[in-house]
């Protein structure tokens, strides 16, 4: 007769299936953290650097809940490839009226807001060369070279009201744009679908299966820094994967290289 294995030796087999929503809305918190935390430090070439990096986390991270609200349906692959090629916003529109949902009104000032950051994030991912209206002022001596001062015009989106152009994207900036996502998506999961947070979870976290047991995975170090948004005027409570109140964070999570 064998011996039952210890905990330490039992191995299951199991999949774990990745989504990056919540991933892609920390990001954004995180990058505009750091863009505040380096405008705070006069360091302007690192804040816009990490701005840019925090306004795209936020454009893909509403394309990622279009995806999630897609994978939900029980539809034809051929109509599920059609609605993979609409934009974010007509994806998530389709999908809600095939579950027989509330349609988005595009006259809401936060789904004109996500309306401009997909065209912000469509020009930013295919840059073009731009002409900008230039002053320039006398050169100055800097001993081993000349200073030539220059002032450049640039045009603002009437939404968002950042800057048109990511040369001039700055920590206000990434903090805007992190607080229309944050609208949107309590537009989207509170008002439109009124989801509990059971059914969210299933639609949004990354998840474990191991057979038909299926466990959400949402790391602490997620929860954290989304629960942290809340000093930029994103407050996220509303997605309830915060950490209960008094919990110790787990250990961090490192995936095992394969061979």
């Amino acid at each position: 007769m064998s011996e039952p294995s210890s905990p330490e030796d039992l191995k299951l087999p199991g999949v774990f299936r990745y989504g990056a929503f919540y991933d892609l809305l920390a990001d954004a918190a995180f990058q505009h953290k750091h863009a505040a935390n380096a405008a705070e430090a006069a360091d302007g070439y690192s804040s816009q650097r990490f701005a840019r990096a925090s306004i795209l986390a936020s454009a893909l991270g509403v394309e990622c809940a279009a995806n999630c609200l897609m994978a939900t349906l029980d539809i034809p692959k051929a109509l599920l490839e059609e609605l993979d090629r609409m934009p974010p916003l007509a994806k998530i529109d389709a999908c809600l009226r095939l579950r027989g949902l509330p349609s988005i009104a595009y006259g809401m000032r936060e789904v004109q807001a996500i309306r401009e950051l997909v065209t912000i994030r469509n020009q930013h991912v295919h840059p073009r060369a731009t002409n900008l209206p230039a002053e320039l002022s006398t050169p100055q001596d800097a001993d081993t070279h000349w200073m030539l001062p220059m002032s450049l015009e640039g045009e603002y989106w009437p939404i968002l009201k950042i800057p048109k152009q990511p040369m001039f994207w700055s920590n206000e900036s990434s903090q805007a744009v992190l607080q229309a996502v944050t609208s949107f998506h309590r537009y989207l999961f509170q008002t439109l679908m009124a989801i509990n947070d059971d059914d969210l979870q299933k639609m949004l976290s990354s998840r474990l299966e191991v057979g038909e047991m299926h466990m959400m995975a949402v790391f602490d170090e997620i929860r954290l820094e989304l629960e942290g948004a809340k000093q930029w005027g994103a407050d996220l409570e509303f997605l309830g994967v915060f950490l209960p109140p008094g919990s110790a964070p787990l250990p961090p999570f490192h995936p095992r290289k394969s061979d």
